[in-house]
């Protein structure tokens, strides 16, 4: 099995088949698809099985665990050379894994490559690529290049490659710890995860829209702010309250490069700000 995806998922019945058929579609017969559902009350575990049977791995959890827990969850049963993750809302392009694995035999000593992506609300693309906005896109240059040559602060929230977009060696993620993502927070399990990467894997940067990232006002994001609506006072302070969480227990960030240490400690005093404000 070349790639093993874990997509956590809550009340998508309406979507999550789209995200399923995208990985399945990539190498027929070589990406293991791994579907959690997080105790979800709309049928979804039900879908899953009848559709696609023995096609996906479907593990259903008794109670509601949040997203960190569930792509956990998942992890413990991949079997891929690599592993990546796919919310039940996004899609994969076709080509993505084909474009990932020749970064992959060309950058032989990646551990793990990311990938651009677009965001869409309700179906409407939304701003520019993520890498048109995190920096990356000028700082390839076009081209597919090692992480550390390119400047890129991801020592900031705000400049993260999205979850569907990061692709890892699996023995590569033994290193980040039995616990992939965090299961006490309510955002930035994301960010803390790829922080993780960024800091202990060699990462390969590949500038290629290879990914849909879609948000619906569908009641499904659990408190978090919708792309496309003015967030509320409480779902700022969730934000504010979880990134300044994530920085303070990132003590085994060390031997920074004074441009990300630098940044960090920018964003940390920012958020203080925005927390106390």
């Amino acid at each position: 099995m070349i790639l093993s995806v874990v997509i956590p998922t809550w009340n998508r019945a309406h979507l999550v088949r789209e995200a399923i058929d995208s990985a399945l579609n990539q190498r027929p017969g070589e990406v293991e698809v791994i579907v959690v559902d997080d105790a979800s009350n709309d049928g979804t575990a039900e879908l899953v099985t009848r559709i696609y049977g023995d096609w996906v791995r479907l593990i259903s959890l008794r109670k509601r665990s949040g997203v960190g827990a569930a792509r956990n969850k998942g992890v413990e049963f991949a079997r891929g050379q690599f592993v990546a993750f796919l919310d039940s809302d996004d899609v994969w392009l076709p080509g993505k894994l084909d474009a990932e694995l020749r970064a992959f035999e060309k950058f032989a000593a990646a551990e793990a490559v990311v990938s651009d992506s677009q965001n869409f609300f309700e179906h409407q693309a939304d701003g520019p690529s993520r890498f048109a906005q995190n920096g990356l896109l000028a700082a390839t240059g076009g081209e597919v290049r090692w992480a550390g040559e390119c400047s890129w602060l991801w020592t900031n929230s705000m400049n993260t490659v999205h979850t569907c977009s990061l692709t890892v060696r699996r023995e590569a993620l033994a290193r980040i710890g039995p616990k992939l993502f965090a299961e006490d927070l309510d955002c930035c399990e994301d960010w803390e995860f790829q922080m993780r990467v960024c800091h202990q894997c060699r990462v390969v940067v590949l500038p290629k829209i290879l990914a849909h990232v879609r948000r619906f006002d569908d009641g499904s994001r659990n408190g978090r702010g919708i792309p496309g609506r003015t967030a509320t006072r409480d779902q700022e302070r969730t934000l504010l309250r979880d990134r300044l969480r994530v920085m303070d227990r990132a003590t085994w960030l060390i031997d920074l490069e004074p441009l990300l240490a630098a940044e960090l400690e920018r964003f940390r005093r920012e958020t203080e700000r925005g927390l106390n404000g």
